[in-house]
């Protein structure tokens, strides 16, 4: 909501997972609005939400040292066509992966279902050269484990694999960031969500 404080908003999350018997996540939760909602990186010092803003989360979920990890724009006012255009194609690359993401094919074929889209849009200069990574039992610094879905990873995706497929763009030239992401459990039946809630777009 307008003027609310991004620290508060921290304490909230962490708190949420602590009270739902949760543990300290293996790195810090990423939180930006403004011109650093594009940042995708944790940074010091909070700020306050203003009547038209955009704000990226980074955060997981955490038990035994196990993350889920999730990752979303929320944006703040009214959304502009640009943040409903990036929305758009975050969500159709998500849904291409999800066909994909199975076992029997690999990091890179989830990489290469990431850019085609993504370059079909024109979005190739705002959007990583990666595309998510491997999750599991991590301590800090990083819960990150070191396979990711990058350009010709041959690293097969196999049952039972916890895996965090994130869609970023940093759209620089209008200032407009819009991020999607949601941590998978790979089956022989396609890739079962580890979060109850769906991939709708927010706004306050």
């Amino acid at each position: 909501m307008p003027g609310g404080s991004e620290a508060a908003i921290l304490a909230a999350m962490q708190g949420a997972v602590f009270a739902g018997g949760g543990d300290y996540p293996a790195n810090e939760f990423i939180i930006g609005s403004g011109a650093d909602a594009l940042l995708c990186r944790y940074k010091a010092g909070r700020r306050n939400l203003d009547p038209q803003d955009q704000l990226t989360l980074e955060w997981a979920g955490v038990s035994a040292h196990y993350h889920a990890a999730m990752m979303r724009t929320v944006v703040v006012g009214e959304p502009t066509n640009r943040h409903r255009e990036l929305y758009s194609a975050c969500r159709e690359t998500l849904q291409g992966i999800e066909m994909v993401l199975r076992p029997g094919n690999t990091f890179g074929t989830v990489f290469d279902i990431h850019s085609m889209i993504m370059d079909e849009r024109g979005l190739a200069k705002h959007r990583l050269n990666a595309c998510g990574y491997s999750l599991g039992a991590r301590f800090s610094p990083s819960w990150m484990e070191h396979q990711m879905f990058h350009l010709g990873n041959p690293q097969e995706i196999e049952p039972d694999m916890s895996l965090f497929v994130h869609m970023i763009i940093m759209d620089s030239d209008s200032g407009t960031a819009m991020t999607l992401g949601q941590t998978y459990l790979t089956t022989a039946d396609g890739p079962k969500p580890l979060s109850r809630y769906g991939l709708d777009f927010i706004s306050a």
